[in-house]
């Protein structure tokens, strides 16, 4: 059980304890009589679970019965359900538009069922929208509602939409943890989504991951459900999230035909971008075939749709396949138009990754027409929004944390309100029950106290794991990028207050974006992880050891000079041919090349880090597999 699903998972069980105590205690209790709506109204039953199988149908059968309610409440319903079919076919604009209008008829207070159902049919708008941030604080309310009331359906709902959320935000282990949570809800209680549909998210979660091999599982048996359920929207997305999972293993043939099914289907229901991701992904496989011009009629009527939806993440997309097509043609000047395009469009934090791919297709295209200069240029800017993209991952998941934090201290003080509420329930009761009451209050309070310690314990661990996760790099083992970078600094002015040696070194590992390509990334993982564990176990403890890039490290070595450093780093590169025999994988080849400077020929760790880079330039240059000490010009 991961960390995160542990925590949602203890507070569920505290919070349900101090809820059956309150039952059992005050069993004659005031509940509040009102005129709640707690199910879709008898107008629009039928239609909740069409919304998911023929969303383009479903709309006009609600616009029709919109005009036959008369209520505010069901108008509101109408409106929730309207959102939610436009988000399944991924019109965010009128999703938005119809969220907004049921939100201006409900509220907390006289409707909390339909209220909550709302703000998370905004979370999902929002989600197809490119804005996913936005929508965490609309399903975190909801999802403590539901949990309160027990609302099963409302509450799977909600957990789907956080987890697709945190898909779109890239942290993919808190979409899993949601996930996972609602496939064991839906296994416990008869909901509207059932646990084929999570098996569904969770396939997805592996394919973000580009774990295809677990995904499939996951997508074989939901599509089976949806065959036999006549979902016809979930079903086609199955069959793309099939399709590409084929594709991306190799089984090509397989591919297409999942991807022509899935097109044809989506097609059949109005859901036209659907189809288009199917066009995209069939267009590489015709790029890779070299069928040009077929690819670029599929991309171009792909992007037609994407702009007529306004989804920029897949104009992006497809403009990058577009551009790829033009390279393929030798059509430089138009190949860079289409990054270009895409460049534009990708405007603003939300869409830092697309700028990293975009950026990396053209420093590409200059590469291949021999533009060196403008290729390695790009590449230094491209360094920096990689940075300023684990920035701000970093930042949301604190923002994350805090949000949590400060909720579970609101759900802390409800509880109090609310024992002190039935405390003043027990002085209108006789005297014979009192002295029962009291001690049972005594023994509640506990609880409270002891959900309370937990609650502080949990934020401490929390804390340290932030601090752990912030150091460490956790796939290697060895300090991350920005602690490298402050080690380092210090370890330098130290050297040059007391006239001690250090020594820098920047390491890359040989090739190895081949290592992925030819043996899956999990050997690319197995690779790293062993380099980590290798380097912690050669050099000494006093060494500074960290993980600057993907395959890229810095090692320093306060007192010693470059000398000795070298000596130090040769024994090391060939234990690190090693490696292979080390992780059982006889067929890859592991080497290492490494530039090294002595610090006493510059006064910054930045100034070192170049000169360094420069170094491990010439090492490849040279061959690869060798070291490369810098030599001071004189």
């Amino acid at each position: 059980m991961t960390w995160p699903l542990f925590t949602v998972v203890s507070q569920t069980l505290l919070h349900r304890l101090a809820t059956l105590l309150f039952l059992s205690l005050f069993s004659l209790s005031v509940q509040a009589q009102s005129d709640y709506v707690r199910q879709w109204p008898d107008a629009v039953q039928g239609l909740v679970s069409e919304v998911r199988k023929t969303p383009d149908a479903t709309i006009s059968d609600l616009q029709r019965t919109f005009a036959l309610t008369q209520s505010d409440e069901d108008k509101a319903a109408v409106h929730a359900l309207l959102s939610r079919a436009y988000s399944a076919l991924l019109l965010h604009k009128k999703a938005i538009e119809h969220v907004n209008l049921g939100l201006e008829l409900v509220s907390p207070a006289n409707q909390p069922w339909l209220y909550y159902n709302l703000t998370v049919a905004k979370a999902e708008a929002l989600d197809t929208a490119g804005e996913a941030q936005q929508g965490l604080t609309y399903t975190q309310s909801a999802i403590a509602w539901a949990k309160s009331t027990e609302h099963f359906d409302l509450l799977t709902y909600a957990l789907s939409i956080q987890g697709y959320i945190h898909l779109a935000l890239s942290t993919t282990d808190d979409a899993l943890s949601f996930f996972q949570e609602g496939y064991r809800l839906a296994q416990e209680h008869n909901t509207l989504l059932k646990p084929e549909d999570f098996a569904s998210m969770i396939a997805l979660v592996y394919e973000y991951r580009e774990e295809w091999q677990q995904a499939i599982p996951y997508y074989e048996r939901a599509e089976a459900y949806y065959r036999e359920t006549n979902a016809s929207l979930e079903l086609a997305n199955t069959l793309f999230g099939l399709g590409k999972a084929y594709f991306e293993t190799g089984q090509i043939q397989k591919s297409m035909v999942y991807l022509r099914d899935s097109a044809n289907l989506a097609l059949e229901i109005g859901d036209l971008q659907g189809a288009a991701y199917s066009y995209a992904i069939m267009a590489n496989h015709l790029i890779n075939q070299g069928k040009y011009i077929d690819a670029e009629s599929f991309l171009t009527e792909a992007l037609s749709i994407f702009e007529a939806a306004e989804n920029p993440y897949m104009q992006i997309q497809a403009l990058i396949s577009l551009a790829k097509v033009e390279q393929k043609k030798d059509q430089f000047e138009n190949a860079m138009k289409m990054l270009d395009r895409a460049d534009d469009m990708a405007d603003g934090s939300a869409f830092l990754t697309q700028k990293i791919q975009i950026g990396l297709e053209k420093s590409g295209l200059y590469a291949s027409f021999g533009e060196y200069e403008k290729a390695y240029q790009l590449m230094l800017i491209l360094r920096n929004l990689q940075n300023d993209l684990e920035r701000e991952q970093n930042s949301r998941r604190l923002l994350e944390l805090r949000t949590a934090f400060e909720v579970e201290q609101q759900e802390a003080q409800n509880a109090l309100l609310k024992e002190q509420n039935l405390r003043q329930q027990t002085q209108i009761m006789n005297e014979q029950s009192l002295q029962k009451y009291v001690v049972a209050v005594a023994f509640l309070l506990v609880i409270i106290c002891l959900l309370l310690l937990f609650l502080y314990v949990n934020g401490k661990r929390h804390q340290r794991r932030l601090e752990l996760l912030a150091n460490e790099d956790e796939l290697t083992g060895l300090l991350t990028r920005r602690k490298t970078l402050d080690v380092v600094d210090n370890q330098l002015h130290l050297a040059i207050r007391h006239d001690d040696p250090l020594a820098i070194a920047v390491l890359d590992l040989d090739y190895f974006k081949q290592i992925n390509d030819k043996f899956g990334h999990q050997t690319g993982d197995d690779v790293l992880r062993a380099f980590g564990k290798l380097a912690r176990k050669t050099f000494r403890s006093t060494d500074i050891l960290g993980r600057i890039g993907g395959e890229e490290f810095l090692f320093a070595f306060p007192h010693t000079p470059a000398v000795k450093a070298e000596s130090l780093l040769k024994k090391f590169a060939e234990s690190v041919r090693d490696i292979p025999f080390t992780i059982g994988n006889n067929q890859c080849r592991i080497s290492v090349s490494i530039g090294l400077v002595d610090a006493s020929v510059a006064r910054t760790t930045s100034e070192l880090t170049a000169l360094a880079d420069e170094a491990l330039y010439d090492a490849k240059d040279a061959g690869r597999d060798r070291i490369v000490r810098h030599q001071p010009s004189d």
